[in-house]
């Protein structure tokens, strides 16, 4: 027996031939139920079973499918959300540095538009850099970029681009701040070579550049220097002499050279006459009346009767008139604790009060008061403590180069 007719007959026995039988008023019929009729039926009741199950299936796989994909999706827009995020910090960060490079470009130019000897001296500095073919200088005027308006939203693609062309924007300013940086570090070498210059001829004239800045800032009618670049950092910076940060370094030691500058100003470098002779010295002297060692405050220089005297510096007189052993006396105030007095005068040319400039006529020599013959007694004032004028007079030369801004190479 072959396989089909196993099959055969194992169908027969499951579903022989069956009658249904059924009595309507009394009558009594039947339907006889074939073999085959049986195995279509159930057939069909299995074949439906299968399907039911397929479709069961096919629905619960579909709607796991679509949880999954939402899920991702919600984590797609999630990156790009973030990401789009970073974006705008980067944007917003660098729109920052560009108008930090501006602020410190202009800062940079405005140091070199107002000394023609840094400018002088970086401009050497770039075409012995460019002739040793090292590429760019800092010294040159760089291009700086404007602000970005990149469109954010759409595609992936789209901010891919965007964020390569903002990485390209930030790594050109990386390349200016660094160009720049190196510039702010050579002016700093330049700066501290000329405050270096101001402290010695401070010295060199007897006084104290600390003490200076300290009665200069102490003063409520002293301008001391402000303003400067552009910082960018958001912690807080070091602006004393001693920071490392190179802007900061270089707005503190120009802002230090300015008022060392403009203290010097206040110094009394002229000469109070012109023809003389150093009669008797600053210090302990012996008194030409008494003939006892005594300390004299000032310098007296001798000349002709009714030699011009001259204001030594642009200030405000004090005092003018018959002063005790003085004579005919002259105070000015020059400001920042500096005062020059003119004694034994034949004439006084000037009144209290009045603004006198340097090399003003403001009397006549003479020897009124404590006085043997025709001289001028003078002396130099600071913070209330006479210094020797001879020192200045020695510094002098330096000093006026300070201030007309002509200093040594």
């Amino acid at each position: 027996m072959n396989f089909f007719h196993k099959i055969k007959a194992l169908a027969a026995r499951l579903f022989p031939e069956r009658q249904l039988y059924f009595r309507t008023n009394g009558v009594v019929r039947f339907i006889s139920i074939s073999h085959n009729t049986q195995i279509f039926a159930a057939s069909m009741v299995f074949a439906l079973l299968i399907w039911s199950l397929l479709t069961s299936y096919s629905y619960l796989n579909r709607a796991e499918i679509l949880a999954a994909k939402d899920m991702e999706l919600a984590k797609t827009e999630q990156r790009y959300n973030d990401a789009n995020q970073q974006f705008q910090a980067l944007k917003q960060d660098i729109q920052s540095s560009t108008k930090a490079l501006e602020q410190r470009q202009i800062y940079l130019q405005q140091l070199l538009d107002a000394d023609s000897s840094l400018s002088s001296e970086i401009e050497a500095a770039t075409q012995e850099k460019d002739a040793g073919g090292k590429g760019d200088e800092p010294g040159r005027k760089k291009p700086i970029p404007h602000e970005i308006s990149f469109h954010t939203g759409g595609s992936t693609a789209i901010y891919d681009e965007h964020q390569k062309q903002l990485d390209n924007f930030k790594f050109s300013l990386n390349r200016i701040e660094t160009q720049q940086q190196a510039l702010a570090e050579r002016m700093v070498g330049r700066i501290s070579q000329k405050i270096a210059y101001v402290e010695k001829t401070l010295k060199q004239s007897g006084l104290a550049p600390g003490k200076l800045m300290q009665l200069a800032e102490n003063r409520p009618s002293s301008m001391m220097a402000m303003g400067g670049p552009f910082i960018l950092y958001s912690e807080q910076v070091n602006f004393d002499l001693s920071t490392d940060e190179p802007f900061a370094k270089l707005y503190a030691h120009h802002n230090h050279l300015i008022d060392l500058e403009s203290v010097i100003q206040h110094i009394p470098i002229g000469m109070p006459t012109k023809k003389y002779y150093i009669s008797s010295n600053f210090g302990v002297r012996k008194d030409p009346f008494k003939k006892t060692w005594a300390r004299h405050s000032g310098v007296d220089m001798a000349g002709w009767w009714k030699n011009p005297i001259y204001a030594s510096a642009n200030g405000r007189v004090t005092k003018a008139g018959r002063n005790g052993a003085y004579g005919n006396f002259i105070e000015i105030d020059h400001g920042n604790g500096f005062l020059s007095r003119y004694g034994h005068l034949s004439k006084i040319l000037v009144k209290k009060g009045e603004l006198v400039t340097l090399e003003q006529k403001i009397g006549l020599m003479g020897s009124t008061g404590r006085s043997t013959s025709p001289h001028l007694h003078y002396e130099i004032w600071f913070n209330g403590k006479p210094i020797n004028p001879q020192k200045i007079f020695k510094a002098s030369n330096n000093v006026l180069k300070i201030q007309r801004q002509e200093y040594d190479s």
